[in-house]
């Protein structure tokens, strides 16, 4: 898990969450509220998808941030 703060100031933290198929997807979750988002990784391990998430710089999670799609509950 990471945790980051996007342009407003508000904390994040971002996790895998394995899909079916052998998807991996990250899960945001804003620690100040109720909001999830959700973004498909293009790894197809959880080893994949560790190294992708542990790689992306603060900048580079605010940019997938931006594109994940909210969480519908």
């Amino acid at each position: 898990m990471r945790s980051f703060t996007d342009q407003e100031g508000a904390t994040w933290d971002a996790a895998i969450e394995r899909e079916s198929y052998g998807a991996y997807r990250l899960i945001f979750a804003r620690r100040s509220g109720h909001e999830l988002r959700h973004l498909l990784l293009e790894a197809s391990t959880f080893d994949d998808a560790r190294s992708e998430l542990d790689g992306l710089s603060e900048p580079a999670l605010r940019e997938r941030l931006a594109r994940a799609e909210p969480w519908a509950v």
